[in-house]
């Protein structure tokens, strides 16, 4: 008797473009669907796995690092697709990328894993999410972005909201030649909306990432912290030590444009709640979020960018210790 395949979709984008809030909406929304959710970060904190928590499905961290790399070295991900089909029996897999992985190289992963795992998985599509504020100077700059919305069959825009008219009529001209095949949507901010973004972005579609060329082959890393060629690198900070936001927030832009993206949790000196910091395309901000709570008060930052020196980002971010702590 033949095995059902598990359709999977992978949703990817540049860093900050918006893929945890897109997959926070759909997996809170009431569509009947069992999704199945692989997250895949940069470094060594899971800070996108902490985001999406408990909002519903069946959620499997990968290993700390690219997907890419991880695709030719140990094959985590087609692991953990087969182990979470195992288990969980879902009518839909996602993997939500690194902001730098190429979705082609992903699925060109999908040839050499064990036939046990190949025949329960059925390639669905990729969806870019482009932020629509900043995705213009990203598309402009970053061939990671390109070859992103190059290799998918839809992209979903975000931060219309907050985008310029100019930016956004720029990044419309950019995608008209990048990707003129790919259908673009956004999607309305209520229930209704996150309903029907999540039938899109699961309804199977002709795959154009088999076709594109991949530079895999000639990607070089380093891993401490993680690089690739281009000199991207993720540099994590933790302290227990409570610390000036506003003095934070300074350090991250004194790093200027090499800083292409950040998040993470704040103990924040003299407020009982969680602080959340975020640079996602040209905002950065300080929200705070629920009170701790009766565990540890811990500061757990991501820092993405070009060629960051990670000790001088932790002699700054130390310097923005206040208040009582050993």
């Amino acid at each position: 008797m033949p095995i059902d395949r598990v359709p999977f979709t992978i949703l990817t984008g540049w860093l900050g473009a918006g893929k945890t809030t897109a997959l926070n909406r759909m997996l809170a929304a009431q569509h009947g669907k069992k999704i199945a959710v692989l997250i895949n970060e940069l470094g060594r904190i899971s800070i996108d796995t902490q985001l999406i928590i408990g909002r519903g499905g069946d959620v499997l961290e990968l290993a700390g690092g690219c997907v890419c790399c991880k695709v030719d070295i140990k094959n985590d991900l087609w692991d953990g697709i087969g182990d979470i089909i195992a288990r969980s029996a879902p009518d839909h897999v996602v993997l939500e990328t690194t902001g730098i992985a190429e979705p082609a190289a992903i699925l060109e992963g999908l040839v050499r894993v064990p036939e046990k795992v190949r025949d329960r998985v059925m390639p669905a599509g990729v969806v870019c999410v482009v932020d629509a504020e900043a995705g213009g100077a990203a598309l402009t700059t970053r061939e990671e972005a390109r070859e992103q919305v190059m290799s998918a069959d839809r992209v979903l825009l975000a931060k219309l909201d907050v985008a310029s008219i100019d930016a956004v009529r720029a990044t419309h001209a950019l995608l008209d030649q990048l990707a003129p095949h790919a259908e673009r949507a956004s999607f309305p901010t209520d229930d209704a909306g996150a309903r029907a973004m999540t039938s899109w972005i699961v309804e199977p579609r002709k795959l154009r990432a088999w076709s594109q060329p991949s530079r895999h082959a000639e990607h070089d890393h380093a891993h401490a912290p993680h690089a690739h060629a281009n000199q991207i690198v993720a540099v994590t900070f933790t302290d227990d030590a409570p610390l000036l936001g506003d003095r934070v927030l300074a350090a991250l832009d004194a790093l200027g444009d090499r800083l292409l993206r950040a998040k993470g949790f704040l103990n924040v000196a003299g407020d009982d709640r969680r602080g959340f910091v975020e640079r996602a395309g040209i905002r950065t901000e300080l929200r705070y979020l629920e009170p701790w709570g009766e565990g540890p008060r811990k500061t757990e930052l991501v820092l993405i960018g070009d060629g960051l020196d990670e000790a001088a980002i932790h002699r700054a971010l130390w310097a923005c210790r206040s208040g009582l702590f050993g």
